[in-house]
């Protein structure tokens, strides 16, 4: 690290995380040939996870305290302080390779894109890549289109990096709800401009946690990036160019929500969702197959292939 105006702030929320922030913030240390500020933000912890931060000793690297107040206000916290011109998130039990920041920023010299991700390595799952690692790099102006060809959540808060303006423009993290405050940036930020997908692997997310997105495990939770993106097109404020996709990104969210629903034994309510909120010809076979699973065929259907694959 140097002591010039960073161009880079990695901001990292802390919460209860002890047992890995000090190799998550070694990680964001030995980012290479960029000028960068670590700062890490303490959401109320109850552990020594900002203690270990304190005592870490690392030039330019800043430890923030504040009450307890979720990850979006941690996060919002740590961007007001930044002074760089980009932002690059990190969650504080996720780890990059050195290269992580300079491969995202070579992508998008000299182009006006706002944003740029990464490809992301899944721990749990033996570095299994998040997106297709036959897709290749590319410049994204439809966020919502290459959203729904990669699975549905190609961004990682770890694997992105954004212009501290466009984040400020967009309206920082939505605080006060508890799940999709990640996606409902993303969808934000992608309406006002072009992010660029590297393809390289440089963020690893560790997926054994419980992470705040709308198909995490867990209760059912109403995707607010979806009501966010109806209100969107609604106003006017989306560009038209991304007005079918974009209605189509938040029907993929609702029938998401579906299978939570489902998952959890709610049975009529995913009906209701399924028939009342979600556009079958947006996603036909997806929407068949959800509705199917409301029926009482459908879930003894549905539990024999549970079975078999769990003996298999």
């Amino acid at each position: 690290m140097t002591r010039q105006t960073p161009l880079v702030s990695i901001v990292i929320p802390l919460y209860n995380k002890a047992d890995f922030i000090l190799r998550t913030v070694a990680s964001a240390a030995s980012q290479l040939d960029v000028a960068f500020e670590i700062i890490v933000v303490d959401d109320g912890s109850t552990d020594d996870g900002a203690k270990l931060v304190q005592n870490a000793g690392l030039e330019g690297l800043f430890l923030i305290a504040q009450e307890n107040a979720g990850v979006s206000a941690a996060r919002n916290r740590g961007m007001t302080a930044a002074r760089g011109k980009w932002i690059a998130f990190l969650d504080a039990d996720d780890v990059w390779s050195c290269d992580h920041l300079a491969t995202l920023l070579k992508a998008i010299d000299g182009s006006d894109a706002i944003a740029a991700f990464s490809n992301v390595r899944l721990q749990s799952r033996a570095s299994c890549p998040l997106i297709d690692p036959r897709l290749v790099a590319q410049r994204v102006e439809d966020y919502f289109s290459f959203a729904l060809r990669s699975g549905g959540y190609p961004i990682s808060s770890s694997s992105i990096i954004a212009l501290k303006d466009e984040l400020v423009a967009a309206g920082l993290f939505v605080e006060g709800i508890s799940t999709g405050e990640d996606i409902d940036m993303w969808c934000r930020l992608a309406c006002q401009g072009a992010f660029f997908y590297t393809a390289k692997l440089t963020a690893t997310y560790n997926d054994a946690r419980s992470h705040t997105r709308c198909s995490a495990a867990g209760a059912a939770v109403r995707p607010f990036p979806a009501q966010r993106l109806h209100d969107l097109i609604a106003s006017d404020e989306l560009d038209p160019r991304l007005a079918e996709s974009g209605r189509r990104y938040a029907n993929f969210l609702m029938l998401e929500y579906a299978r939570q629903l489902l998952d959890s034994g709610q049975y009529g309510d995913a009906r209701a969702v399924l028939l009342g909120e979600c556009v079958p010809r947006y996603d036909p076979k997806r929407f068949l197959k959800r509705l199917i699973r409301t029926t009482s065929f459908g879930q003894t259907l549905f539990g024999l292939g549970q079975t078999h694959a769990g003996q298999a």
